[in-house]
């Protein structure tokens, strides 16, 4: 009996994002951050657009150490993909369109149909905290309360 083993890999953009931070500190710390900054933009525009915010830290340190360089790769390297994913798109769709931008226009200006996805009120945060955090998403909560009322300093 002669069986085949199939092997079928999904592309998950929030792992490609995490596995692009990853690369990128990786790059920073061995003082390549021009480097560093090409590959947060492949993360941010191949991979999941939202993860901008991780790799804002890193970048603008990039920036600080070689501006001109750091600057250089992260824009060539963000136009080129963002042009061939509008050509991508401009294939698939037969019109002219950015996956990256209608992403973030949806979910950060408001903007498309909500109802395709459903609307939920502030309640259903914290009860969703509360399943996948359990205890730990009480204690951030107090630990909120507790904030503004520390006078010292814990650690010296």
């Amino acid at each position: 009996m002669n069986r085949e083993i199939y092997l079928h890999t999904g592309f998950l953009p929030s792992s490609f994002s995490m596995y692009a931070m990853s690369l990128s500190s990786g790059l920073f710390l061995l003082e390549k951050p021009a480097w560093a900054v090409a590959v947060a933009a492949v993360g941010v525009i191949l991979g999941w657009p939202f993860s901008i915010l991780a790799f804002l830290l890193l970048t603008f340190y990039s920036l600080a150490k070689q501006f001109k360089q750091a600057f250089l790769s992260g824009a060539v390297t963000s136009i080129a993909l963002l042009a061939l994913s509008i050509l991508v798109d401009h294939c698939y769709y037969q019109r002219w369109t950015s996956y990256v931008f209608n992403l973030l226009a949806y979910n950060v200006l408001g903007g498309g149909e909500s109802h395709l996805y459903g609307t939920e009120g502030p309640l259903f945060y914290i009860r969703n905290g509360f399943n996948n955090f359990n205890f730990c998403f009480i204690l951030a909560l107090l630990f909120l309360g507790i904030l503004p009322n520390c006078k010292e300093k814990v650690c010296p």
